[in-house]
């Protein structure tokens, strides 16, 4: 197959094109670096011409409720539109495990907009031709949401079902190969805490020095519960432990 990956230089999206790639498929890797933006919808039905899937790994990291709601439903809209260019080409977004009260909470407007995204999708995609794949928290964001200070590291104390990146682009390149439909939550292999995760990458890194000292920041509202934990989802084997070896 021919399969068109929007934010293909990303965290995941590198991973996912890795992975589409191994599998034999045809990838194109659209990305700002050559010439395809979605927010503004440069090069975007140009880049999806002939291909079979299309994929939404574009992200935008924000909690500022303006920019997560224009960018969100802006870039979803015009990669929507340019899969309306190819008739019966199948429609994979890559979007978030949470559950209503997140959004709702008004606290985390980056999930939000994350609703917004998935919104646009069901909307302007017919439900056969379309996957919306919802991953929980990788075991990037641990360190991605970290905030250094001196020896010290501040990490938001939140109830995750973490997986690595690579782990969540494998089961997406599999899901994609199995022609899936409808919606899919995957998760890691159990239950933890971010700040905790921190706290193990910290002591990898150390190497044998006093590592970091990880400051839990406790959050309000249901990320402290289990609005980020799916109920039934397909689950990852691979440990942060297991991740953090083979590194």
């Amino acid at each position: 197959m021919q399969i068109t990956v929007y934010g293909a230089t990303g965290t995941f999206g590198s991973h996912l094109v890795t992975r589409l790639r191994a599998q034999g498929h045809s990838v194109i890797a659209a990305h700002r670096g050559i010439g395809v933006d979605t927010y503004t919808g440069e090069g975007v039905t140009e880049a999806a011409e002939g291909s079979d899937v299309l994929v939404d790994c574009v992200n935008l990291m924000t909690n500022n409720q303006h920019r997560a709601l224009d960018f969100f439903s802006r870039s979803s809209r015009s990669i929507a539109l340019a899969a309306a260019e190819n008739p019966g080409a199948a429609m994979v977004c890559l979007s978030i495990a949470f559950r209503p009260e997140v959004a709702e909470s008004k606290l985390f407007a980056y999930y939000q907009g994350k609703e917004v995204q998935e919104r646009v999708y069901r909307r302007l995609i017919p439900a056969d031709q379309l996957l919306m794949f919802r991953s929980t928290q990788w075991y990037e964001l641990a360190e991605t949401a970290s905030v250094h200070a001196g020896p010290v590291t501040f990490v938001p104390k939140m109830r995750v079902r973490a997986l690595a990146a690579d782990e969540a682009a494998r089961m997406m390149a599999e899901a994609i190969d199995a022609g899936e439909r409808g919606t899919l939550e995957v998760a890691g292999p159990e239950i933890s805490d971010l700040a905790a995760i921190a706290a193990k990458i910290a002591r990898a890194d150390a190497r044998g020095r006093r590592p970091r000292k990880v400051v839990p920041v406790p959050l309000p509202g249901p990320t402290s519960g289990d609005g980020l934990i799916p109920p039934a989802p397909r689950l990852s084997a691979v440990t942060v432990d297991e991740w953090l070896r083979a590194r």
